[in-house]
């Protein structure tokens, strides 16, 4: 009997149901893993959300306190961000907190709490004092620093940064003045003198003068060059001639690669460039608008038009720095061995530093740092009067004058009652190496020259043909502060062209120094770039201004 072939229909559905079971299965796992993937994606942004908003926070409140730098006395009781949005600022630790959304963003919000010094519990606003003694730390390295902790939200994510607000110092700007124009030092006038004097008391004023009610008036009136401080014959053009305060001007190819702060304006001639292109830098003026004006608009300026390039946001009406009248509490910090008396020459030697007098490194000191950092030099009798016209390099004195050079690994910071003499390079050799140079008058840069003269009787300086002893190129690497006086080359209208004087720290001063003339054919140009170290990295109890009202973020830390 033929065999007729066996119904497999049963087995083909098995096959079937089982290629459908593994596809299924399949498809889970992918569907499983992608959306591990889309969760962990969503996850990520989230968090980056998260921290973008708590930046946003910090931003916001730093804003504020450069609207208004006493904004963080008023704790909670400040106002709103506008009619629809309540004020994002808390207590430590309020429930719950005020949160404002991020503009412009899908979702991401912030709170931002108030956190109060060491041993306080809140943010006291009744009062200037309350507020100070609840946030401001009291004492150790955050001495005088406040903090606030921004904590931004996105999804399920948060993200908290806490930020410390410390006052701005010298040490924020590549360069500082208080004033912009040449130091009365440098008009020739005798010291004493009644035109010296009259020199300091005009030229020590801003060139944009205000009213009582604030309104700024013309360039004319009440500012620095509105009138002359000095009125008198010359008998060499045989004509009666008055002297203003010297406009010296930014001019093209004058680059400041780092933030800027003056207390005055600037006097602008061509396309100076402030502030460097790679980074944000704050440029600062204690001037209404315009913030600056061209040398062609100035009261005994000249014709020169100007166009500043501003590379960071340029900000006016800056509150004033004002450096404390003296460096003498740097002489009661130093200690006894590195204290000297007299006219001194120091000798930077990695590690180690050698101290002499008689125009040597040799006789006073040979071996490390001060354990405090802190060298002091200060006046035996001094009876010198400076003038960058006549200056001389005695091998002794009786002036507290450092003259200084070398390579530098430690931690250091010199100070003089009288004068700083830079002699030769300052370099420094590793990321901790920081110096600081302060000097009560001048910190000044050798160039000899025997030639010069200051005419008798029109008190013109004059070269004439005699010794010149120059450093050519020259680097410093330091933070420098003339409190009263100008960091200056000693004889810079005399001479050959020096080379270019290369600043890798901080400038301020008082008065404009000079350090060449604006033909480039004398003296040096110049090239002053920040070190960004000095945000945070400072010289051993380099000064501070007095009563700093302004803030800067010293430091962020995500917690």
């Amino acid at each position: 009997m033929p065999l007729r072939p066996r119904d497999e229909s049963g087995f083909t559905m098995v096959a079937a149901v089982a290629g459908m079971s593994l596809v299924a299965t399949l498809a889970l796992v992918a569907v499983a893993a992608v959306s591990g993937d889309i969760s962990l994606t969503r996850g990520d942004l989230d968090r980056r959300q998260a921290y973008e908003a708590a930046k946003a926070g910090v931003n916001a409140y730093t804003f504020q306190l450069k609207t208004d730098n006493s904004y963080w006395t008023r704790c909670t009781n400040v106002p709103n961000p506008n009619e629809t949005e309540s004020s994002a600022v808390n207590q430590d630790g309020d429930k719950p907190l005020k949160t404002r959304k991020v503009p412009g963003s899908t979702g991401a919000k912030y709170a931002v709490e108030l956190l109060p010094a060491t041993g306080q519990e809140e943010c006291d606003s009744s009062s200037i004092e309350a507020a100070t003694e609840s946030m401001l730390e009291p004492d150790g390295p955050l001495r005088g620093t406040f903090r606030i902790r921004s904590t931004g939200y996105s999804g399920k994510s948060k993200v908290a940064i806490v930020a410390t607000f410390r006052p701005v110092t010298f040490l924020d700007y590549v360069y500082f003045t208080e004033y912009e124009t040449l130091d009365p030092s440098s008009y020739g006038f005798p010291n004493p003198s009644a035109q010296l004097t009259g020199a300091n008391t005009q030229c020590e004023k801003t060139l944009q003068a205000r009213d009582e009610l604030g309104n700024v008036l013309s360039l004319s009136k009440a500012g620095r060059n509105s009138v002359p401080f000095y009125t008198g014959y010359n008998p060499k053009t045989k004509k009666t001639e008055s002297k203003y305060c010297s406009v010296i001007s930014f001019v093209t190819g004058d680059f400041l690669n780092g933030p800027v702060h003056t207390n005055d304006t600037f006097s602008i001639c061509g396309s100076p460039r402030f502030g460097r292109p790679e980074k944000s830098d704050s440029i600062e003026v204690g001037a209404l608008s315009p913030g600056w004006y061209s040398t062609s608009s100035i009261p005994a300026g000249t014709s020169c038009s100007g166009n500043p390039s501003f590379k960071g946001p340029f900000r006016i009406n800056a509150p004033a720095l004002s450096p404390p009248p003296t460096n003498a509490e740097l002489k009661e910090i130093a200690e006894p061995e590195f204290k000297f008396k007299g006219q001194v020459r120091i000798c930077l030697n990695g590690a180690t530093l050698t101290v002499g007098n008689n125009g040597t490194c040799l006789g006073l000191h040979n071996g490390a740092y001060p354990a405090n950092g802190v060298i002091y030099v200060e006046n035996d009798v001094c009876s010198e009067s400076y003038s960058p016209f006549t200056a001389t390099y005695p091998a002794t004195s009786g002036c507290g004058n450092a003259y200084i050079h070398g390579k530098y690994s430690g931690q250091l910071t010199v100070a003089a009652e009288n004068d700083i003499v830079i002699d030769e390079d300052l370099n420094r050799d590793g990321e901790s190496a920081v110096l600081g140079l302060i000097a009560n008058n001048f910190v000044r840069i050798y160039h000899a020259h025997t030639g010069q003269t200051l005419n008798k009787d029109t008190l013109e300086p004059e070269c004439n043909s005699g010794t010149e002893t120059g450093l050519g190129d020259v680097t410093i690497e330091a933070a420098l502060l003339a409190i009263k006086h100008s960091f200056i080359v000693d004889h810079y209208d005399c001479g050959k062209k020096q080379g270019t004087l290369t600043v890798k720290g901080a400038i301020a001063q008082k008065f404009r120094g000079t350090v060449g003339t604006g033909s480039g054919t004398t003296g040096y140009l110049k090239n002053y770039n920040y070190d960004d170290r000095l945000r945070f990295l400072t010289p051993p109890s380099f000064l501070k201004p007095e009563q700093s009202v302004d803030w800067t973020i010293g430091r962020e830390t995500i917690e």
